[in-house]
């Protein structure tokens, strides 16, 4: 019987004499290419949160530039208001009133007053109209709108890297799934010319499916 057995497997590893390289290639790519899906399953997952939490971020920092815009416009208002009286004031040469006014100035609407109110502006035609235009007017809720708006538009193009990188790590996923498919099937074919095929194409796709993973970032949170 021990005889019948060893005629047997004799021909078959006669006319297949890599078959049992095949089969470790294809068990070690098949190993590989499950920790590789897995890692990038889980990568993915990780910077979908991260791009929802940077999205959360940016909404939040809106809301406040939106508030601080609100109030840098309502601040230019009143200082409007305030130097229409005040111009009135000093066109009707009252000054008491001139003086109340202009102690009731922001001190940033005082400074510009002041700088224009130097240039003589009623002597003086090439002097600006208005304080409005001078370099030392200035609105600082109005700066810290900017830059939250900036942080903003930061955080929207940190929640859009995250985005693109979750999409990466799941394509990869995908490609790793290729390489599972084509390893498990590669055992089915006798003819080793087809099996060697196969066992290219799905080297390759690893091969791709692992540089690219390679030079993605990893997320940090």
């Amino acid at each position: 019987m021990q005889q019948t057995e060893q005629t047997e497997t004799a021909p078959r590893q006669a006319g297949d004499p890599w078959g049992g390289w095949f089969e470790v290639i294809a068990a070690l790519l098949l190993g590989l290419a499950t920790l590789a899906s897995a890692w990038s399953g889980y990568q993915s997952s990780l910077w979908g949160g991260i791009q929802t939490f940077r999205l959360a971020e940016a909404e939040a920092v809106g809301r406040k530039a939106g508030g601080k815009a609100i109030y840098a416009t309502q601040l230019r208002a009143i200082d409007a208001v305030l130097f229409e009286r005040y111009a009135s004031a000093v066109s009707e040469k009252n000054n008491q009133l001139a003086e109340f006014l202009f102690k009731r100035f922001r001190p940033e609407m005082k400074v510009a007053v002041e700088a224009w109110l130097a240039l003589k502006p009623l002597k003086n035609s090439s002097a600006p109209l208005t304080p409005f235009t001078m370099v030392e007017y200035s609105v600082a809720v109005e700066k810290d709108a900017q830059k939250l708006q900036e942080e903003e538009g930061k955080k929207f193009n940190e929640a859009r890297t995250a985005n693109e990188t979750s999409d990466t790590y799941l394509l990869l996923t995908v490609l790793y799934g290729i390489v599972l498919f084509l390893g498990g099937i590669a055992a089915a074919f006798e003819k080793q010319r087809l099996r060697v095929v196969i066992i290219v194409l799905t080297t390759v796709t690893m091969s791709v499916a692992t540089i690219a993973m390679a030079f993605l970032p990893l997320a940090q949170e």
